[in-house]
């Protein structure tokens, strides 16, 4: 009866722990996949907006070139400003990617959190008093058949 009652428990326990395991595996190749999603999608909008920065580029001094005009001065000056902005909407992006990164990390230690592992002395101390419960059953089992076979007084 000890022994059903120990390996019961240990069981019960060896499948928690796998569970847990797996859990943990599952959040964490959950997080590789939105992190990646969220790179992939981050490197796709910065070349989208450098490609429009180098087609903006382009019309600026085409029409600078149509109109007569040197590329110098306020040519240069919308250059440059569509340069800056290129890199202020590049920086925007990272910022934004960044803050999902984060979001996506705390979501995962969120799920971790609520993943219960059994520790190695919670669980010795579940089989112990799954054993001592079973041991001390039978003896209170064996008191009443004893008494029992007594006979009333």
């Amino acid at each position: 009866m000890v022994t059903l009652a120990v390996v019961g428990t240990a069981t019960s326990t060896i499948s928690e722990i796998q569970a847990a395991k797996q859990q943990t595996k599952a959040i964490n190749s959950q997080l590789a996949v939105q992190q990646g999603e969220i790179r992939t999608a981050e490197i796709a909008e910065i070349n989208d907006r450098q490609r429009e920065a180098r087609r903006e580029q382009a019309r600026i001094k085409v029409a600078a070139g149509q109109a007569g005009l040197n590329i110098g001065g306020s040519v240069q000056a919308l250059l440059n400003d569509s340069a800056m902005q290129n890199s202020l909407a590049r920086e925007r992006i990272r910022t934004n990617a960044d803050i999902q990164q984060n979001a996506a990390l705390a979501d995962a230690n969120g799920m971790h959190a609520r993943n219960s592992r059994p520790s190695l002395l919670g669980a010795g101390l579940k089989i112990a008093m799954s054993g001592a419960n079973a041991y001390y059953g039978g003896k209170s089992l064996q008191i009443q058949k004893t008494a029992a076979s007594k006979g009333p007084r």
